[in-house]
């Protein structure tokens, strides 16, 4: 997918994930879109493109939310190299890897995020953040990308049309 392209939507899906989504909880949480968008293409696209969006969609979302700089680029590209390498292993054909991926991603960008804000100073109540938001998120996290996994897959197959599916 050209850069002309792919940066705006990127800039978009950060433009959201920062000011929209959080207005509209589902069942009283934010849905990750790009998180689940970095996961999706992880499984779905060209080996090691994820990590390249998820260091933009990261760069993007560290300059408009309150978190320390880096916190966002550091979990989504590190989850999106995950997701590429594990591509390159088993997700391809592998029904059971989306909603693994998914709590696996989330529990992961949660720990790295908290970790962080550790680190500067902030009091963490892991226990309770890992089992009332963590949890929920992962859970919220895997049905969207259960639902935007066939139209990743098909994007995919357009920019990518080399790739073998399965």
């Amino acid at each position: 997918m050209s850069n002309w392209v792919l940066i705006p939507l990127l800039l978009l899906v950060a433009v959201l994930q920062a000011t929209l989504l959080p207005l509209v909880p589902v069942f009283g949480f934010t849905l990750d879109l790009a998180l689940v968008l970095v996961i999706g293409w992880g499984l779905v696209g060209p080996a090691w493109q994820a990590a390249q969006w998820g260091f933009t969609l990261g760069l993007f979302l560290d300059l408009i939310s309150g978190l320390p700089f880096g916190a966002h680029t550091l979990s989504l590209t590190l989850i999106g190299l995950l997701m590429s390498a594990g591509q390159l292993v088993f997700f391809r054909s592998n029904l059971a890897a989306p909603p693994i991926a998914a709590v696996l991603a989330t529990l992961i960008q949660h720990l790295i995020i908290l970790s962080i804000l550790a680190f500067t100073g902030q009091p963490i109540a892991w226990d309770a953040f890992l089992l009332r938001v963590t949890l929920p998120t992962a859970l919220l996290n895997t049905l969207t990308l259960t639902a935007l996994f066939l139209p990743l897959r098909w994007l995919a197959q357009r920019v990518a049309p080399q790739m073998e599916f399965h």
